[in-house]
């Protein structure tokens, strides 16, 4: 049966969410009392609203292990939520995918989920980014916005404590078959859970299910794999152009000469510059330095006879070093070393 979960689709006929048992603390410890729910060394699922009145009553919780920042935005997330009804008019329970936008106050839904009281498990349609429409939207939206931004070592001593500062109850690993129960068993204990009518088989409804959870833990994979490869492709970016900042501060010099370079491979340079002087390898580094000498001269006295001054020519000479840094055998950096750098190594 399904293990994750999530909401129900704004675009369907909702109960109202007047609340019974909100987020209003004494509230949610009564009815974490009376679903019995111990603190598990590990968790994931968390009720985030219980409410309305009877027979309209809904009871929502979200599954803390599929949060996820958006890609490249720190005020963005998306988290998965299920929700319970309680009405015969309404399905036994919807999942969904939302999309929070923290800084815009909106909400976006896909991967919409319903199992109705009749009939055979089927999609809903997607909403597209809307403020709240009701309270169960607003605690997601809340939820999702808290616990998104918080490290993994902060949401565990939430866990831990289960006292968290915006009211939510952590239930710990219990899959969404398991909240359903809970609802009816241990919290809407003064109703009568409305009759499975479905002509489908249970054992087709349950294969239904894990096809559909498949389909989504296959999409979800997907999205998180292609997120995480263009997550590592903005970093190496990122850490590319800073490398080029630094480089072209510290080497200001000589850049505008040896900018073009970086990215060349070692064969390129030794065909342009021939064999370095020397040559190392240190780890993934590979290095070439080549060095360059500069002779500068001048007229040193070196006698006198009365009145006249006797000269010949001498001659300094400055070098200057340069080392190119290779990475998987293209140039990666550059430093120099020396005197008269600009001048050896500078534009021409």
């Amino acid at each position: 049966m399904i293990e994750r979960s999530s909401t129900e689709p704004t675009g369907i006929d909702m109960p109202s969410d007047t609340p019974a048992i909100a987020l209003k603390k004494p509230g949610l410890i009564a009815a974490a009392l009376m679903l019995g729910i111990a603190v598990p060394a590990q968790a994931n699922q968390w009720l985030v609203y219980t409410g309305g009145e009877r027979p309209n009553r809904t009871f929502t919780v979200v599954d803390e292990d599929y949060i996820s920042p958006e890609f490249n935005s720190d005020t963005r997330f998306k988290v998965e939520a299920a929700t319970v009804y309680e009405a015969p008019s309404q399905p036994d329970w919807t999942t969904a995918n939302y999309h929070v936008d923290c800084q815009r106050k909106t909400l976006r839904i896909d991967l919409v989920q319903i199992s109705p009281r009749n009939g055979a498990l089927r999609r809903g349609p997607d909403v597209s980014d809307h403020p709240p429409a009701d309270v169960t939207e607003q605690q997601i939206m809340t939820f999702a916005c808290d616990k998104g931004q918080k490290s993994q070592a902060r949401r565990a001593e939430e866990r831990e404590a289960n006292n968290d500062p915006r009211n939510f109850i952590y239930m710990g690993p219990i899959s969404l078959p398991k909240v359903v129960d809970a609802a009816w068993e241990k919290l809407w204990t003064d109703g009568k859970r409305p009759a499975y009518s479905s002509d489908v088989p249970i054992a087709e409804q349950n294969d239904r299910v894990e096809q559909i959870m498949k389909e989504k833990e296959k999409l979800v994979a997907q999205a998180g794999g292609i997120a995480a490869q263009s997550q590592r492709d903005a970093d190496a970016l990122a850490a590319l152009q800073k490398r080029r900042k630094d480089r072209l501060k510290r080497e200001k010099e000589v850049a505008p000469a040896l900018e073009d370079w970086i990215g060349r491979t070692e064969a390129e340079l030794t065909d342009a510059w021939g064999q370095p002087a020397t040559s190392s390898d240190r780890g993934p580094v590979r290095t070439l330095v080549y060095r360059r000498t500069h002779s500068e001269f001048y007229d040193a006295q070196v006698g006198q006879a009365g009145n006249v001054a006797h000269f010949e020519k001498r001659e300094n000479q400055f070098h200057c070093d340069l080392t190119l840094a290779f990475r998987s055998g293209v140039l990666e950096d550059y430093f120099t070393a020396g005197d008269r750098c600009q001048i050896l190594w500078g534009p021409k």
